[in-house]
């Protein structure tokens, strides 16, 4: 008798359509980053140009619907609602490419989720690259893992024996860790959270000093 065989398969998390504006600007920097040059996706349906114009429309839009008035507000909600509709088009592209490839997944710059509703240990992150090329800013990235929510970084400048905690990130592909200072060695490790144990193991840490 042939034994049944089944492709596990992965889908994005899309609870970015419920976000506000920082969220979504968070998230299609993100976005951004992860498909530019990427093999695995080389045709989104919206354009990394037309992205990020949409993402500097709600950003504007964002800072003037601060002054109040309800005409801000509505250009601020239509602007957000054109971001949310081009992110929404190259996930669904992303989950058409490659929705039984996680490596391909994670490389798209948005959250994976699992099909498997059982709550499951949370996989250790791993760091792709820590940059210093900007004077007082550490730019790290890293490959996400499936079902991480947030991700949170530490930071050391005494190798280990006591952390600083960064503000949370809602990816994991681009984080900006600013302001450091020039000079200091900074060993950086990072987790994400989430899964049945709340956090997943730190990543493996990397150092580098502050220009």
């Amino acid at each position: 008798m042939k034994k049944n065989t089944t492709v596990k398969s992965y889908r994005l998390n899309t609870s970015f359509n419920r976000g506000n504006g920082d969220v979504v600007c968070n998230l299609s920097l993100d976005v951004e980053d992860a498909l530019a040059n990427n093999p695995a996706f080389p045709t989104p349906p919206v354009s990394l140009a037309v992205m990020a114009s949409n993402r500097l429309a709600l950003t504007a839009a964002m800072v003037e619907s601060r002054k109040g008035g309800q005409d801000r507000t509505l250009l601020k909600n239509a602007a957000l609602q054109v971001a949310k509709d081009g992110l929404m088009k190259n996930a669904h592209y992303c989950m058409g490419e490659a929705r039984h490839d996680l490596n391909a997944l994670l490389s798209s710059g948005y959250d994976v989720v699992s099909t498997n509703r059982t709550p499951m240990p949370l996989a250790q992150p791993v760091i792709l690259s820590l940059a210093n090329d900007v004077s007082a800013q550490l730019t790290l990235r890293g490959q996400g893992v499936v079902n991480g929510r947030m991700y949170q970084v530490r930071t050391s400048t005494d190798g280990g024996q006591t952390w600083t905690l960064w503000p949370m990130f809602t990816g994991a592909r681009l984080m900006v860790l600013a302001p450091t200072l020039p000079g200091v060695i900074y060993m950086v490790e990072f987790c994400a959270l989430g899964g049945s144990t709340k956090q997943s193991p730190w990543s493996n840490p990397v150092t580098v000093m502050s220009t």
